[in-house]
């Protein structure tokens, strides 16, 4: 692939013109070496640098790598070669070393500073600045450089240094490169780096780079995009659109931002809300394409941890279903991504941008930013896999779709492979010549192999027709292999079925295969399609639909599972000696209605556990919410414990076990193989999902700033099963220091041997010595103790304890000691109670949001691990959103603790990806 590289008119004078303020000083960074002129690094001892005004405002977004776009505009175009073709740097291959240097690149305003700082801050990778690197070596700015020497002495110098640069941080680095890094000699130096190295390309809409930066005119700034992004995208292999967060602009200043952001936590305070942290999604969003697209499996595991199917692979999985949306819907109808990935396993984007004149210089500028918009739109929203596919050719109402000529379709395909979808299809109606240069340069995206007939009278599937294409698909090396053909008569339905059952009978290590009829009469083969079925949604089956087109919703085909006796309808329930305040039937029973499950979910109040014994005999028993105080008591009656319930030593989560293989080695069974299945029951398999609970709030609530780092500490207050439960969330977390205080010392100090004498090790990275970290549990007496030495202030604080009087006992109304709660840059504490909700202990955290602390309470945690629960239970994606409103409108407080404007204002800013 090509693309052309343009010259751009500009007067040298406007370079020399602008003032030496592109960077953040040095004081924006700390721990920079001075004498040390070859490596721009940060402390060894911290994971990132710090930022300057962190300490006092957590929540702030990370000022960008420059106040002007003048200078970017100026520098870019003097690296700008002559119209000729320049190579695409792609390479054959997207496959890095775990520990090669990652580079950013792209334009002032696209936030590219901001994301090396996230990056090297959430990851340990010592952050490189291009420009600083540039003037520790020179012991000039390029602008005072420039100004001293000669052009022809500037691009001289440049070379050499971008070149150092490079060279001298191969491994455990972000390098965040300005404009001057694309000069001509810079150019050849980062398609070559790309050979080897992930370098990613930045883009942002230019309503927000002319926002953030106030230079120039948005006409202008469009123009400039246009011209460079060919020239950026030739030097890189991925692509990551950065979209701007809604509600929050961005200012030119860094006082600027600051005030804006006083501003909106004290409307939200004022609000009784909880601060929702700016960053936070942009953080995730970024974490997870660098950890997929450079095929970071440790860190793609601990990002994935608290979602149970998104550890499993897909095709492992019975009936899964994909979201099928076209582009030109996505971006024309200003559709909800959220409502149409819910209860979904995959979100398919099918690009069907209008075919472009053959050539070899690849996208025109606009439609790749169009194509990035899209598919960072998607994924900042969803939680599961996206699915590139470009559709035919579209054309008049009149015509069918054409097949799009050789080059453009690669072009479009290559271009998906630069943005990192999970998977990416491709068409094998193209040559094999095609088709294995798509396939390998596919790095961590998975391939299927796509073939689609329009026409009802083509071969049948009997016909060994498709056979060899499947063949052929598994001969290029799919991981897939996706075939679909219209369905003229009912009986084309138990055809399919029949070459599915030959394909995996006959080719039992091949690519799995996803066989389906379309059309009316189609639908009832994608009820019984066992992977990754297309669906629609009710949404958008009303102006997008055609008879071409039938498809059916997840909840229809599930619907139709059930119906047909495929699938069985299964009791669930809540099993404690006090359940009758649970939230659980409610948030469990909206969930499965919406996902077409005729399953039941009620409260069982046991006085013994000995009553167990009666929902283990029902051959419908579906599973169980275990509450307290049966955690524990529970334990002996299990035939097999998740790693994690081990760990805690404490279950909340009973699941069935009908199958006669139960593993004895440790290993967990296959459970989600044997979901909503009814049958006799063999064994009890225990779970543990209350950690994830807490995991995902506590995340939810760390501004970057204070992302987790060898140095970071945590307080659990408790040592009970939900303090088990906590500690446990902060080691996956990566905490090393742990913090424990408990009103009975006795009992804190049971808790904290319990996990110290298991030398957990935590979920993070391999220091370079490859040496694992080990985490430590620390009893704190008294609450008037001072925090102790030689320990950081906690970012990160759980209250387990109850909030309410029990037994006459008093409610201890707690609250943390002041000088527990001196964290420069604020932090989260999250207080598991619920009855009441507006603790003292929350209303003490809200009262200091403006130093950067975020409360969540009760009815924060106990969706998050209902999730869990219910993928755990069902083998379903959980709607989100949906369980997250039913838990808010079904909770009623006691008198005077329940305000229905406050939980109404809750309402209406739900989302169902939060943090």
């Amino acid at each position: 692939m090509s693309v052309l590289a343009r010259g751009a008119k500009r007067k040298w004078a406007d370079v020399e013109a602008v003032e030496d303020r592109c960077y953040p000083s040095a004081s924006h960074l700390r721990h920079i070496p001075q004498s040390h002129n070859r490596q721009l690094v940060t402390s060894n001892s911290e994971r990132g640098p710090a930022i300057e005004g962190t300490e006092r405002f957590s929540n702030a977004p990370i000022p960008d790598d420059s106040h002007l776009l003048s200078e970017s505009l100026s520098e870019s175009a003097s690296g700008f070669a002559s119209p000729t073709p320049v190579d695409s740097g792609t390479g054959p291959s997207r496959r890095f070393d775990p520990n090669a240097s990652v580079v950013l690149i792209g334009l002032r305003g696209t936030g590219k500073s901001s994301l090396a700082v996230i990056l090297s801050t959430a990851t340990g990778r010592r952050l490189v600045d291009a420009d600083q690197f540039f003037q520790q070596v020179t012991g000039l700015s390029r602008s005072a450089y420039k100004k001293r020497h000669t052009i022809a002495q500037y691009r001289r110098e440049e070379a050499k240094v971008m070149s150092l640069m490079l060279t001298d941080n191969r491994e455990g680095c972000v390098i965040a490169c300005g404009p001057g890094s694309m000069e001509r000699s810079g150019q050849q130096l980062l398609k070559e780096y790309a050979k080897t190295h992930p370098v990613i390309h930045v883009i942002r809409d230019p309503d927000s780079i002319q926002a953030y930066l106030k230079a120039w005119d948005r006409d202008r700034v469009c123009n400039f995009m246009e011209l460079s992004g060919p020239l950026y995208r030739a030097c890189s292999n991925l692509e990551f659109f950065n979209v701007s967060e809604t509600g929050f602009e961005l200012s030119q200043s860094r006082d600027d931002i600051q005030n804006a952001l006083l501003k909106e936590e004290q409307t939200q305070r004022n609000a009784n809300q909880t601060p929702f942290l700016t960053l936070k999604r942009v953080e995730r969003d970024f974490l997870h394409f660098v950890a997929f697209a450079t095929g970071n499996k440790r860190e793609l595991t601990k990002l994935h941890s608290s979602f149970p199917l998104s550890l499993l692979p897909i095709e492992s999985r019975r009936y899964t279903y994909a979201v099928s949306v076209s582009l030109s819907s996505l971006l024309d109808k200003g559709l909800d991504v959220e409502e149409l990935e819910s209860t979904a396993d995959a979100f398919e984007l099918r690009v069907d941008v209008p075919d472009a004149p053959s050539t070899n210089l690849g996208l025109s500028p606009a439609t790749a930013d169009r194509i990035s918009q899209a598919v960072a739109t998607v994924r900042r929203s969803i939680i599961v896999p996206i699915i590139y596919h470009v559709d035919e050719s579209p054309s008049s109402a009149e015509e069918s779709p054409s097949r799009r000529s050789d080059q453009s379709y690669l072009n479009l395909v290559e271009h998906g492979l630069r943005l990192a979808p999970e998977f990416l299809t491709v068409d094998l109606s193209y040559s094999d010549a095609i088709l294995s240069k798509i396939i390998a340069a596919n790095g961590s995206t998975r391939i299927i192999g796509h073939y689609s007939s329009v026409r009802s009278d083509s071969a049948s599937w009997d016909d060994e027709e498709y056979m060899s294409r499947y063949e052929r698909a598994a001969r290029l090396g799919c991981d897939m292999v996706r075939m679909s053909r219209p369905a003229s008569t009912i009986e084309d339905n138990f055809a399919v079925q029949r070459f599915r059952d030959r394909v995996n009978a006959s080719h039992k290590s091949g690519p799995p295969i996803i066989a389906y009829n379309t059309g009316s009469l189609g639908r009832l083969s994608c009820c019984f399609n066992p992977i990754l079925t297309p669906v629609t949604h009710d949404s958008i089956r009303s102006t997008c639909q055609t008879e071409k087109d039938a498809s059916i919703t997840v909840r229809e085909a599930q619907v139709a599972l059930f119906s047909s006796f495929a699938l069985d309808p299964l009791k669930f329930c809540v099993f404690g000696a006090n359940v009758a305040y649970s939230l659980s039937p409610a948030m469990h029973n909206a969930a499965y209605r919406a996902c077409g499950m005729p399953h039941q979910y009620s409260l069982y109040e046991a006085p013994s556990l000995r009553d167990l014994n009666a929902l283990v005999e029902d051959p419908n028993f579906g599973g169980a919410s275990v509450s307290l105080p049966y955690k524990t008591e529970v334990i002996p009656l299990l035939h097999s414990m998740s790693s994690h319930a081990r760990a805690i030593g404490a279950v909340n989560t009973l699941i069935p076990i009908r199958t006669t293989v139960v593993h004895g080695d440790g290993k967990e069974p296959d459970l989600h193989l044997y979901t909503n299945r009814a049958g006799p029951i063999k064994a009890l398999h225990g779970d543990n999902t209350d950690w994830i609970g807490i995991y995902r709030c506590i995340r939810r609530g760390l501004s970057p700033a204070n992302a987790v780092r060898p140095s970071s500490t945590g307080l659990v207050i408790g040592a009970g099963g939900m303090a088990r439960a906590a500690i446990y969330a902060m080691i996956h977390l990566g905490v090393q220091n742990i913090f424990l205080y408990n009103r009975t010392l006795e009992n804190a100090k049971r808790l904290a041997e319990h996990y110290n004498r298991q030398y957990c090790v935590s979920d993070t990275r391999r220091k370079e010595t490859e040496s694992q970290t080990k985490t430590t549990v620390h009893v704190i007496k008294s609450l008037h103790d001072p925090w102790p030495a030689n320990y950081k202030q906690p970012t990160m604080v759980v209250s387990c304890i109850p909030a309410h009087s029990i037994g006459g006992v008093p409610a201890p109304n707690f609250e943390m000691p002041l000088h527990w709660l001196e964290s420069p840059t604020g932090g989260v504490v999250v207080d598991l109670a619920y009855k009441p909700l507006n603790t003292p202990l929350v209303k003490q955290i809200r009262s200091l949001s403006h130093r950067g602390w975020v409360a969540l309470d009760g009815l924060d945690v106990l969706p998050e691990q209902g999730f869990a629960q219910f993928e755990l239970m069902t083998g379903r994606r959980a709607p989100r959103k949906l369980m997250r409103a039913v838990v808010l409108r079904e909770y009623r407080g006691e008198e005077g603790q329940y305000d229905p404007r406050w939980m109404q204002s809750r309402l209406e800013k739900l989302g169902g990806q939060d943090g």
